[in-house]
């Protein structure tokens, strides 16, 4: 069997779990021929594996999806995490512990297909989404968790906390933020919506970085987009606002939130941040969103 490991070798994590990867019996069994690449690297490769093995968090899965887009043969992919969130694996059911991604990985009999979105922003491809992509104040919290985590004495204390500290930052940006709401257009399956809020979620899977659940009605495999509009908010209902998000109580509790499923949407927006899979790619204008659904094949261990 040919096996082809994916990762990202600046992440911490990620090389961590590479070590242990390689010093697992079935790795080094004579019945396996192993490829390892970096995806930062390596444009393609042309002999198809067996199996793909991706090593790291959400934001690399992301890339090792866009990188495997592109190659001229198809297989299917096992997710080791090795993230701050892991929230794919989270939503997909799958374990977080190591030694579990492992033994699914080498053995897994089970499979499921899931969607993916093509992403554009300014007329550019921006490859393929797997979970979430939001504007507003999200990404911009985001923003501030990967310079606070880059901080040399202070890296290992904020990816120790993880969410806790994601959470902090959001308060404090409910604090301290002037313009909490900002304006947009934003186009459903072909319908015109002029908003105002803080926050515009384009997802395929509920929950985003620091435990939140913008879009609770979100599947993997449904073929549909789920779109949630926050309402445009005062200071103090900015905090219930910020609650009710967290536990995905917010859909029956604010009549102007706006809640949609659909299979393609544009967004224009003044340039700000767009947080995509739980990194901060840029700041367009113009975002557009289609599904591709079940598009991606991914071993389970179960094979029902």
């Amino acid at each position: 069997m040919k096996i082809l490991i994916l990762g990202n070798p600046g992440s911490r994590r990620a090389a961590e779990a590479q070590n242990v990867l390689k010093s697992s019996p079935e790795l080094n069994s004579a019945d396996l021929e192993v490829q390892q690449i970096n995806l930062f690297e390596t444009d393609h490769i042309e002999s198809s594996p067996d199996r793909v093995f991706v090593i790291g968090g959400d934001g690399t899965v992301r890339l090792a999806v866009n990188w495997l887009h592109r190659q001229s043969w198809n297989c299917p992919i096992a997710i080791i995490p090795a993230g701050t969130g892991n929230n794919l694996c989270k939503g997909l059911g799958f374990p977080l512990d190591l030694q579990e991604a492992l033994q699914i990985a080498f053995h897994g009999q089970g499979q499921r297909f899931i969607d993916t979105i093509s992403i554009t922003a300014d007329g550019e491809s921006w490859g393929q989404m797997l979970q979430i992509t939001s504007t507003g104040l999200p990404a911009r919290i985001t923003r501030r968790f990967d310079r606070w985590r880059k901080v040399p004495v202070l890296c290992h204390p904020v990816r120790w906390l993880g969410d806790r500290f994601y959470r902090w930052l959001a308060i404090q940006a409910l604090l301290m933020e002037t313009r909490r709401n900002r304006g947009a257009k934003v186009i459903i399956d072909g319908e015109e919506l002029a908003v105002t809020g803080p926050a515009i979620f384009v997802g395929n899977e509920a929950t985003i970085g620091g435990g939140f659940t913008p879009c609770p009605q979100a599947l993997l495999d449904d073929g549909l987009l789920d779109v949630c509009i926050l309402p445009e908010v005062s200071y103090l209902e900015a905090f219930s606002l910020f609650r009710e998000v967290s536990a995905g109580r917010h859909l029956d509790r604010y009549p102007d939130l706006i809640y949609r499923q659909a299979r393609t949407v544009k967004l224009v927006q003044q340039a700000e941040p767009v947080l995509v899979d739980g990194d901060v790619l840029g700041s367009p204008e113009v975002l557009e969103f289609e599904v591709i659904p079940k598009s991606l094949h991914l071993i389970t261990g179960n094979p029902n």
